[in-house]
């Protein structure tokens, strides 16, 4: 499958304000905390600038997400690992069962 740039703009966007809607996050608050403007953030978010290298990096590092997160759906090849279906597991439970899980591992963190 050949990547066309306006699917790279359309997921990169959608994604990185999911990410950014999940955390509850304003746009000007983001854009202030990584030194870029309101309105590029915007653009990126709506799938009509990509931003450049550093951005998208501090970006991923001020949301807490990996650039891996950003462009999952356009990856065909995928590093199955671990932590790769840990993660997979984890989306299908609910936030509840998250917290839960959440205590358990602190749980077993501390006692054993």
């Amino acid at each position: 499958m050949l990547i066309e740039g306006k699917d790279v703009l359309r997921i990169l966007g959608s994604n990185l304000k999911k990410a950014r809607n999940e955390k509850k996050l304003t746009q000007e608050f983001v854009a202030e905390n990584v030194n870029i403007s309101t309105d590029l953030l915007r653009n990126i978010e709506n799938g009509r600038n990509i931003g450049s290298i550093p951005t998208l990096l501090n970006l991923c590092n001020f949301l807490e997400i990996t650039p891996n997160d950003l462009f999952e759906p356009l990856l065909t090849t995928r590093k199955s690992t671990l932590d790769t279906k840990l993660t997979e597991y984890l989306n299908l439970i609910s936030k509840e069962d998250k917290e839960i899980l959440k205590e358990i591992i602190i749980h077993i963190d501390k006692n054993y």
